[in-house]
């Protein structure tokens, strides 16, 4: 997956490297500065050939643009903070980022929580359930042990 919020990070920096104004890189790409604005927050996603020509523009390659090659890089104190929140529990859930679950479980949404309580139950993903079981709520609690009991 991939974290559009970061894209959005390196599109701004390549943008400001060649002085470019958004107004300046939309016209470049025939779209609006609202939508260039959308994509440098994260909050919209650059279409297939908008990407293209992006990466002639900025002279990179499309696999930088979209930062596939970069670490994920958190703060366990607030592992969401300039990320997108999907991308960062389906790298947990992939193991593509590896954190403490006990220690960062709160920082989850209810949905969030559960979809780190199903890959756990499915062995898709190892925590020590002895310092997380007790952060979650009775109905987690049940999950978990429905799930170690198959």
């Amino acid at each position: 997956m991939i974290d559009f919020v970061k894209v959005g990070k390196k599109i701004t920096a390549n943008r400001k490297k060649l002085a470019l104004t958004q107004d300046d890189l939309a016209e470049k790409l025939f779209v609006t500065r609202q939508l260039v604005s959308k994509w440098e927050t994260g909050i919209g996603i650059p279409s297939t050939d908008d990407l293209i020509a992006m990466s002639k523009i900025f002279k990179i390659s499309i696999d930088d643009l979209l930062c596939l090659d970069e670490d994920i890089d958190v703060d366990e104190n607030d592992i969401f903070k300039g990320q997108n929140r999907l991308f960062i529990i389906e790298s947990i859930i992939n193991n593509k980022l590896i954190v403490n679950i006990p220690n960062i479980f709160y920082q989850l949404s209810p949905l969030e929580r559960m979809m780190i309580l199903k890959a756990i139950n499915e062995d898709k993903l190892n925590t020590d359930l002895t310092e997380l079981y007790p952060k979650l709520t009775p109905t987690e609690q049940k999950y978990i042990v429905k799930g170690a009991q198959k």
